[in-house]
């Protein structure tokens, strides 16, 4: 459960503890509780105080931070090497020796409750929020941040409780890249980590279906075309799917940039995302455009897709620049953490970027229009936020 990738000639680190706990593992009343945790966990450890956590990994440039997911938490640091000691100790203490008062979990649940108001005050939160409670039938449902009533319920004890449950060396895991001395190597060595994760990988799926939320503060519709996806452990079709997701959306020069909105001129901006995890995945499109530009918008989605026919220069376009990316990548600690994290927080064996780059290098364009006819044809589901009037658009059939 102890990972080290190595990058000769960088002169930084980045440490991350990935824990398995998140939304999905919560019970009801609980909702929330994971995401409390991790904000709580920075204000005291049973050896520093607030400001000795943070003060010694940002005075030296460095970054401290932590995200909740679904299925897990990521805690990471970035920091020269020199200082990977000190930066490690912090990040231990956090993870495994947290001290909960009643004064800063107070604290705390006001600070989540802004966030929690906040996020409704924007549109995209809203469309993701609305998207995961009414088309994902199953725990992925349900919401990171929990509900307003069981963010002012969870009580000190809870958090203690589910803390001592959930952070134990049978649930976390540890990876470090960049450069890290050999004596600094034996404190990570001391951890006693146990391999894999006490909570099972779960799996949701896709309702096929429209929902709508109605929110006049915007100025725009907010819309998210979602279908299924491909898991990380779908070898045969992996590669392939980031290939396509990079020639759809990736950079002005994708499909989607070049037709949606160079030749349409029906969006600002429109992106590719693919959640993945072991079990399932999820891919989606999102863009936002005028009320009036809105039908338009999915007629002219629905009409490209059962029309694409994939071109040499098109397909050349996706596998050199996510060939480029991942080159890019082992120059970066961070974003090498953020690549190897998804896999091992889903419990799988991370493969090297030469590893990956290799299998990407083997994708042929017959792989890529299988797998487009995988992840593009048949019926898609939509959410979306709109100031206005529901749209009159209808769920359609794309035969690729």
């Amino acid at each position: 459960n102890i990972y080290y990738y190595e990058i000769p000639g960088v002169r930084s680190a980045t440490i991350a503890f990935i824990v398995g706990s998140g939304p999905v593992y919560e019970p009801d009343h609980l909702l929330g509780i994971s995401h409390f945790i991790e904000h709580t966990v920075f204000r005291k450890t049973k050896k520093r105080t607030l400001k000795e956590i943070k003060f010694p990994i940002e005075q030296v440039g460095g970054l401290l931070n932590a995200w909740t997911d679904k299925e897990d938490t990521v805690y990471y640091a970035k920091v020269p090497s020199s200082f990977f000691k000190t930066a490690f100790n912090i990040l231990r203490e956090i993870v495994f020796e947290p001290e909960f008062t009643e004064r800063n979990v107070e604290l705390e649940r006001k600070i989540i409750l802004q966030e929690y108001y906040s996020d409704l005050e924007v549109p995209e939160q809203r469309l993701f929020n609305k998207f995961f409670e009414e088309l994902i039938d199953g725990p992925h449902s349900k919401s990171i941040i929990g509900k307003e009533e069981t963010i002012k319920n969870i009580k000190r004890e809870d958090l203690e409780q589910f803390h001592a449950e959930m952070y134990s060396p049978y649930n976390v895991k540890l990876v470090i890249a960049g450069h890290v001395d050999e004596k600094d190597l034996k404190l990570v060595k001391e951890l006693n980590l146990v391999e894999g994760f006490k909570t099972a990988k779960q799996s949701s799926k896709l309702k096929i279906g429209i929902v709508c939320d109605k929110f006049k503060e915007t100025q725009q519709v907010h819309l998210l075309f979602a279908h299924d996806g491909i898991s990380l452990v779908d070898e045969e079709n992996i590669y392939a799917s980031m290939v396509l997701k990079t020639l759809l959306g990736s950079g002005m020069s994708s499909v989607l940039f070049e037709q949606i909105r160079e030749r349409k001129a029906l969006v600002y901006d429109i992106s590719v995302s693919h959640l993945q995890s072991k079990e399932w995945g999820v891919f989606l499109i999102y863009a936002a455009t005028s009320f009036e530009n809105a039908r338009k918008l999915v007629d002219e989605l629905y009409s490209l897709f059962k029309n694409f026919k994939l071109t040499k220069k098109v397909f050349d376009y996706g596998k050199k620049r996510l060939l480029g990316y991942l080159e890019l990548l082992t120059e970066s600690t961070s974003s090498l953490i953020s690549l190897y994290t998804q896999y091992l927080a889903n419990d799988i064996q991370a493969k090297s970027v030469d590893e990956i780059i290799e299998r990407v290098r083997a994708v042929s364009e017959k792989d890529v229009e299988r797998v487009f006819e995988k992840m593009i044809s048949g019926q898609w589901s939509l959410a979306y936020v709109t100031p206005e009037e529901e749209l009159q658009v209808e769920l359609q059939d794309i035969h690729v």
